[in-house]
């Protein structure tokens, strides 16, 4: 399989309760089982063959096996540092909070993007495998012509493509929570029918469309992974969420 450099986001620190309630300081320090999150993630990527770096952007604490390297002012900019460090051109991402990640869901994650023959790919996992694995935890959920997913937090992109395409995804992401700047940047008509989907029925909107319109956006093909894997989309990044996977 190609050579990759898995990046891992690892954020920062948590709330004054979050803290509390964990003895923690940041995020991928939140114990989770016996392991702090970044720990169960490391774990899972050095068991992967092809992945040779890991890099751990972020407040996460040095450790062998990875590399850390402080953050940048944003996401993006730390997705654009990992790029950059990266000795590679497929680099995986991974988020630190996926305390449930195994080495199967990442290898099936990346064959998978590797052979879509797309420059950027995403994980997308059906609702109904994380409701049936994690019933404890409620996921945010669309409904498409292929069912109802949930988004997962894996990442892969061909480096050189990414870096050269990124200031359009940045675009995308400032305007996330601006309905009218959205519309503009991924089309009306598309935002229509998104609506439309999740509230009156979801055979108007499919996957395929959702990855043609970003792919003219980005001017890279895009290919969303449908994954069978719910510890991909199954992430602990809120209070509630780790008062739900504590043994009772």
């Amino acid at each position: 399989m190609t050579p990759t450099t898995a990046i891992v986001l690892a954020g920062g620190a948590i709330d004054a309760a979050w803290q509390q309630q964990t003895g923690a300081r940041t995020r991928a320090e939140v114990p989770v089982g016996d392991s702090p999150m970044y720990l169960h993630v490391v774990r899972a990527l050095r068991q992967v063959d092809a992945i040779g770096d890991i890099l751990l952007i972020g407040d996460a604490p040095a450790g062998e096996g990875y590399t850390t390297l402080p953050p940048r002012d944003s996401l993006l900019e730390n997705v654009r540092l990992g790029l950059e460090r990266s000795p590679t051109d497929s680099v995986l991402f991974a988020t630190v909070d996926l305390p449930f990640l195994t080495p199967e869901s990442v290898r099936f994650f990346l064959s998978e993007s590797l052979a879509s023959g797309a420059a950027l790919t995403y994980a997308v996992v059906p609702a109904d495998l994380c409701r049936e694995r994690f019933p404890q935890l409620k996921r945010t959920t669309v409904r498409l012509r292929e069912g109802e997913l949930t988004g997962g937090n894996l990442f892969w992109a061909q480096r050189a493509v990414a870096l050269r395409e990124l200031h359009r995804l940045e675009a995308l992401y400032r305007a996330r929570k601006q309905p009218v700047r959205l519309a503009l940047h991924i089309g009306v008509g598309l935002l229509i029918r998104f609506l439309l989907a999740q509230y009156l029925s979801p055979r108007l909107l499919s996957v395929e469309q959702i990855e043609r319109r970003v792919a003219r956006i980005l001017h890279v093909p895009v290919k969303a992974i449908l994954t069978p894997y719910p510890e991909v989309g199954t992430d602990i990044d809120r209070l509630e969420h780790w008062l739900a996977v504590q043994s009772p």
